[in-house]
């Protein structure tokens, strides 16, 4: 018994997701190049925030960047592609779950490349 297709989703909804993951995407930017700019007061209080973020820096930066990313990645290949339908190991990935499996796969990529490279 095939499936039943999982029904369209508003236009304006695709729209508003955009923009927010541009948003957010920008605000991080920013926020990254502010501290390694040193424009940041990341010295002040009790703990030298500056000294934790440049001691795990791949934990704390490189892991947002990368579930970011990822995240960037899936949204534009469905925005430009129509819907993520693919199948592994006889499993019909549909709906929901094909994005879902694309980001993590994409998102474990990103990760291992990080632990590699640094």
């Amino acid at each position: 018994m095939p499936l039943p297709e999982p029904p369209e989703r508003d236009p304006l909804i695709r729209k508003v997701v955009a923009w927010i993951l541009v948003l957010v995407v920008g605000i991080w930017v920013c926020v990254f190049l502010a501290y390694t700019a040193g424009v940041l007061p990341w010295d002040y209080g009790p703990s030298n925030l500056r000294a934790t973020v440049n001691q795990h820096f791949a934990a704390i930066v490189g892991l947002p960047s990368a579930a970011l990313a990822a995240l960037s990645l899936v949204f534009i290949l469905e925005s430009r592609s129509g819907k993520i339908e693919f199948e592994v190991f006889g499993l019909k990935l549909r709906g929901a779950s094909g994005p879902i499996v694309l980001w993590v796969v994409a998102f474990l990529a990103i990760t291992v490349a990080i632990k590699v490279l640094w």
